[in-house]
């Protein structure tokens, strides 16, 4: 049925056109029929007469009735067809302490050059030497220094096991620990691409509860997806869902990935 709409709604210029055309050339039968009636001697030309107006207002109903499909099909069906009107499921609202928080990037401006400043020499006095006997005290009386140990980077998981080709992350894996912002890349095509989306909803391999988080109107090859602020998440344990939606409104399978945010 979709499909009907979408053809009148494409050829609506060219159905309205011959309904005018039509209508036309039934007003022009209402004047001659009229004509003929006022002339009509014999009650059998008079019944001709009335039974032509009646055909006449048969065909007047039944362009009224193929304009109104038109105009229903040529200015409904866009709007339903629109990615909006597509998810038809609700998605939830997440409590306060969920709200994403998205941080948009601006690329820094290069620094405008300055003149090049004249250098001061300041004479610096030179310390004395110290005796060696009160070096090595000084030596003996210093604490000995600790290294401080530097902090791990994230664990990154194995990439997912995606359903279908056309829809895949490969970064972050499953199990990969994040924090700040981070990208999420894959790939996102189709051979009738109309637009990506990229969704999340807490918990580990999450099956539903999904909030929309970005999308995209052109395809990705192998590159980033979406730019994700983890601070505006709680701690734990989340699951990021890649959908590629086609022209018709349907979709494959989408690719699941679960991370544990921790701040």
């Amino acid at each position: 049925m979709g499909v009907v709409f979408q053809i009148i709604a494409a050829y609506a210029p060219y159905i309205y056109l011959v309904c005018g055309l039509v209508a036309l050339y039934q007003l022009y039968r209402v004047w001659l029929v009229r004509g003929e009636r006022r002339q009509a001697v014999f009650s059998l030309e008079r019944e001709k007469a009335i039974r032509d107006l009646g055909s006449i207002f048969t065909v007047a109903m039944v362009l009224l009735v193929v304009m109104g499909i038109t105009y229903f099909a040529s200015s409904t069906f866009p709007k339903a067809a629109e990615p909006g009107a597509i998810l038809a499921t609700p998605e939830p609202t997440l409590p306060s302490e969920f709200v994403l928080v998205i941080t948009p990037t601006t690329t820094p401006l290069p620094a405008t050059p300055s003149s090049t400043p004249t250098a001061t020499v300041t004479p610096t006095e030179v310390p004395p030497t110290p005796e060696p006997a009160a070096a090595t005290q000084t030596a003996a009386a210093l604490p000995p220094s600790t290294p401080t140990p530097e902090e791990a980077p994230p664990a990154q998981g194995a990439a997912p096991a995606c359903p279908d080709q056309r829809a895949v992350i490969t970064s972050p894996g499953n199990g990969a620990v994040v924090n700040g912002v981070f990208t999420l890349t894959g790939t996102a095509t189709h051979e009738q691409f109309s637009y990506y989306k990229v969704e999340f909803a807490p918990g580990a391999n999450a099956e539903g509860g999904f909030t929309y988080l970005a999308d995209g109107r052109s395809p990705v090859f192998n590159g980033a997806l979406a730019s994700v602020d983890t601070r505006g998440l709680g701690n734990g344990p989340w699951t990021f869902q890649l959908t590629v939606v086609d022209q018709t409104g349907n979709f494959p399978p989408p690719c699941r990935v679960s991370v544990t945010i921790q701040n």
